[in-house]
């Protein structure tokens, strides 16, 4: 098995420039501009554990790694063959190292240390570099342990150069200019834009080392006949956001959207910025904005029309009601897996060939050898009682196409991560549209755009090892697993 995971990845070698679907003139420029994409290769290892789920990996001395399986709840410790040779903290709970019951987060500390985030217990255990917990203390802000423990929406946290810990938070929205009418409630937006801070953990002091532009979040408020009060959000096609890292010696990056480029905030309090680095930027006109959101706001009512679809054979098959008269199914509806075979379909729809029904009373599913798929779906739990009011079709809005940038972001939310060699890894604007690859840039501590790099298919960046080591995970028909690359 390991010898074909390591065959789906090709040697790094240099590669034509790929900048994903964009205008002739935007792929002209991206080919000028900065050098050409390479793609990730060969895996010098695969693990053959069986993993649930990797959400982040810390490197240790002697290529060792700390691998957090999150939907599994444990935390490995692998050799440099990747093969597990310990289990740090278990989901097991008559097990003294418990894992906790929300997936937890590991945070690089200072040298080869390293802290780890159980945002369930609020407690944050100091693992020393044999991965042997070494000191129990807790989060310094209990208000702020989503912020700390959701890495992908609000950037990695880490560790700054006076042993603080850094992360960003979202900006709270200031009282109303005019105060509303009494008895009216008042629903601010949420401003776009956070802080990231760093805080002592023995003194709690909260210290705000920049600003971030954040993604507008829009939402519309309506009262109903009776007096009552509902908040639809407004789908933003285009979020266009700042980012951030830490880097190993403690200085904080902010990456800039705006101007693609980089500040530096150093230990010492002292900013530098780098250069705008090159990058294809797509102009989008007002036609151009029209079109995006017209096409978002026709997904989000397919959407939403397929889900109240679904709902509504639920609700009539599980509490023995009849369809609304009238009630029609689109036009190309298919129903979800998972429903059982003998339940009654609305007019106009029906179980495609290759449907996977629900499990029958007493059935238990099993793995189909020739297509890998179970043969049935487990049913929930339904609880008898009172017959719960008929679906409705849920709201849609998109914002307006006039709030939308002149130009397409370069990256999104959660795309910066820093490598253990001071270099700043910015996932690309041409990795966010669907079939899109992957493509990385790698920018050194000068604010030099020197390395693009393009993953493989399917793999996700989970982490980094000093001396340009990579780590992937990956899914093949035996599940998932973690691959070790070494960058030339």
């Amino acid at each position: 098995m390991k010898g074909s995971v390591v065959a789906l990845l090709a040697l790094v070698a240099g590669t034509p420039a790929f900048v994903g679907a964009q205008s002739d003139s935007a792929m002209a420029a991206g080919a000028a501009a900065g050098p050409a994409v390479r793609r990730i290769s060969t895996a010098s290892a695969v693990s053959t554990e069986q993993l649930g789920s990797i959400n982040s990996v810390r490197a240790l001395p002697g290529g060792r790694v700390l691998v957090n399986d999150g939907t599994r709840r444990r935390l490995l410790l692998m050799d440099s063959t990747l093969k597990t040779i310990g289990v740090v903290l278990d989901s097991l709970t008559e097990v003294v190292n418990a894992y906790g019951t929300r997936a937890g987060v590991l945070i690089p500390d200072r040298g080869d240390s390293t802290l780890w985030v159980d945002p369930a217990s609020y407690a944050v255990l100091v693992l020393d570099p044999e991965a042997h917990i070494a000191r129990v203390r807790s989060i310094p802000r209990v208000r702020d342990v989503n912020w700390i423990s959701n890495p992908n929406g609000y950037g990695w946290p880490g560790v700054d150069a006076r042993q603080r810990l850094v992360y960003r938070i979202p900006a709270e929205a200031g009282p109303p200019a005019v105060a509303p009418p009494r008895g009216v409630p008042w629903f601010p937006q949420d401003p776009d834009s956070g802080f990231v801070v760093s805080i002592d953990f023995d003194t709690r002091i909260l210290d705000t080392l920049g600003s971030v532009r954040t993604p507008k979040e829009p939402f519309i408020v309506k009262r109903s006949a009776s007096g009552g009060f509902s908040l639809t959000n407004l789908a933003n096609p285009m979020p266009v956001s700042d980012d951030w890292a830490v880097m190993s010696d403690g200085t904080v990056a902010f990456v800039r959207w705006r101007d693609y480029r980089i500040e530096y905030r150093a230990p010492d309090g002292t900013i530098t910025s780098s250069p705008k680095l090159p990058y294809p930027w797509q102009h989008l006109d007002d036609e151009d904005k029209q079109h995006l959101t017209d096409s978002i706001g026709a997904a989000q009512r397919k959407s939403a029309m397929t889900s109240y679809v679904t709902a509504m054979i639920r609700w009539v098959n599980l509490y023995k009601q009849a369809y609304p008269k009238n009630f029609e199914v689109p036009q190309g509806f298919a129903p979800g897996n998972g429903l059982p075979r003998d339940w009654k379909l609305p007019q106009g729809a029906k179980f495609p060939a290759s449907y996977i029904y629900g499990c029958a009373a007493g059935e238990e599913p099993a793995i189909l050898a020739t297509t890998q798929t179970p043969s049935c779906i487990p049913q929930p739990v339904t609880i008898p009682g009172n017959t719960p009011v008929m679906p409705t079709m849920r709201e849609t809005s998109v914002m307006p196409w006039q709030d939308l940038p002149d130009y397409r972001p370069p990256f999104g939310q959660g795309a910066v991560r820093a490598d253990a060699d001071d270099n700043l890894w910015i996932r690309t604007g041409t990795g966010t549209r669907p079939g899109a690859p992957v493509v990385y840039d790698v920018v050194n501590r000068k604010g030099e755009l020197f390395d693009r790099l393009q993953l493989p298919p399917g793999y996700t960046l989970v982490g980094f090892g000093p001396g340009r080591v990579v780590y992937l995970s990956m899914r093949d028909t035996r599940g998932i697993h973690l691959a070790r690359i070494q960058l030339r």
